[in-house]
């Protein structure tokens, strides 16, 4: 057998000052402070709760591990980051976040977060995910790979039971209650009542290399699931605030009273069908309640979109089922920190794939990322011989279904899409579809993976 190296004092400072040198790149502790200050102040504005086992207490102060977190805002990293106080730690964030606001992709680059492709096979994130780890920094994963609209944990793919056999780092788990009623996904308005984070260990090392990945799997599910709205009327939690319904037209699309899609209209707290008249009230409490001459309705978000969900499973189930829709498609600027105009025209979801055919063969003049065009100033721009021409790598795009256990979308307004090239952002200025492409997606995905 051969014998250990002995290392020279000199080859030990140069060891000593390349492990300081690569954790300087990996961590900041400017961006680390700015942060942990940021969400103390969200929690104490959404009176945030923390509730953190002893396991979870003692496995923070012997080493890294890694944490498997619901998804219920974009305001989460303020709940699953703060238990962290003076202990490192980094999270998973989609590609996509960055190009929200250029402020937001500089403090997370600046913070050095680990970037990943929503839904797609990315391998560099698997990689950094590790070398944050044995690094001794903690990691967060919302292993759901986006925000619940619903109120409910979503999708869970069976890679992550792979990647945390594969990581054989200590595995705990972050529960969040009430951050989707505080501000849910479907509208811009804020409710306070309170917000409840439990964090609690769920396997050991020892038990991730024993356990076969099913197993694995079968504890994350478990100890992630989560309902909203039940939670809500169950604790009889009221979240007060102005407009309550509003924006939750374009999660609940479907009436279900007549049958019709896109036909629902919110003002205020009320949802009404402008095919049909029904009308229903969304309540503090949580409630879904029929007003005037409307005798019943679904008494939930929950109970509603499920009922959506099986009314898509029959379509898809008939001959010839397709959507399309005429979308505007942004894909990231140049310098990553937000989002470009790169042309408009047809996306159709039909056979199991999801297909996007450029109707512009002419950018308009002028295009940024606020740039939206219809269907009716296509021919005008096209026939404008001193337009820039669309970019061929956009006239035609395919997403095979098997690959996307679900997507990520912004209810009504828009989804998002991946390949190896770009991230594509396919906006709906006309009927607000993206629910039901969602929908689409994630039962035509059943099906192909049974």
């Amino acid at each position: 057998m051969g014998e250990d190296k002995v290392l020279t004092r000199k080859e030990k400072r140069e060891e000593r000052k390349a492990r300081r040198k690569e954790l300087k790149e990996m961590f900041s502790p400017r961006h680390y402070f700015v942060l942990m200050f940021g969400c103390l102040l969200v929690r104490l504005f959404v009176h945030a709760r923390t509730k953190m086992s002893a396991a979870f207490r003692k496995q923070k102060k012997q080493g890294a591990m890694l944490v498997l977190s619901n998804h219920l805002s974009s305001l989460d990293f303020a709940y699953f980051t703060t238990p962290f106080l003076g202990k490192k730690v980094n999270f998973v964030v989609a590609e996509h976040v960055g190009y929200a606001a250029p402020i937001l992709a500089v403090l997370l680059e600046g913070y050095h977060v680990i970037y990943k492709k929503q839904f797609y096979a990315d391998y560099t994130c698997v990689k950094n995910i590790k070398r944050y780890l044995d690094a001794g920094i903690s990691v967060v994963i919302c292993p759901e790979g986006k925000e619940s609209a619903e109120g409910k944990t979503g999708p869970i793919a069976f890679s992550i039971a792979k990647l945390v056999k594969w990581l054989k780092y200590p595995v705990a788990s972050c529960v969040l209650r009430g951050a989707g009623l505080t501000r849910p996904k479907w509208t811009r308005n804020f409710r306070k009542n309170r917000v409840e984070c439990d964090i609690d260990m769920m396997l050991s090392a020892e038990e991730v290399k024993a356990l076969p990945p099913q197993q694995i799997m079968d504890k994350i599910t478990a100890a992630l699931d989560h309902n909203e709205h039940t939670w809500q009327i169950e604790n009889g939690l009221r979240f007060r605030g102005r407009k309550l319904a509003e924006g939750l037209e374009k999660l609940l699309y479907k009436c279900p009273a007549c049958g019709a899609d896109f036909t629902m209209t919110a003002s205020g707290a009320t949802l009404k069908c402008s095919a049909c008249g029904l009308q229903v009230e969304y309540t503090d409490c949580g409630e879904l309640l029929p007003i005037g001459d409307t005798k019943e309705c679904p008494g939930r978000i929950d109970i509603w979109y499920d009922w959506e969900r099986e009314r898509v499973r029959e379509e898809i189930s008939t001959p010839g089922f397709h959507l399309e829709s005429f979308v505007n498609m942004l894909i990231e600027n140049p310098k990553k920190n937000g989002y470009a105009f790169a042309t408009a025209g047809t996306l159709r979801l039909a056979d199991g794939m999801i297909e996007f055919a450029s109707a512009l063969t002419r950018m308009p003049i002028g295009a940024t990322g606020a740039t939206r065009v219809t269907p009716e100033e296509v021919d005008e721009i096209n026939a404008a011989a001193g337009n820039p021409e669309v970019g061929e790598d956009f006239m035609r795009l395919s997403f095979p279904v098997k690959n996307l256990i679900t997507i990520s979308n912004m209810p009504g307004d828009s989804i998002t899409l991946y390949d190896d090239k770009h991230t594509y952002m396919m906006m709906f200025p006309g009927v607000k579809m993206s629910t039901k492409y969602l929908l689409a997606i994630e039962e035509i995905n059943k099906i192909l993976h049974k």
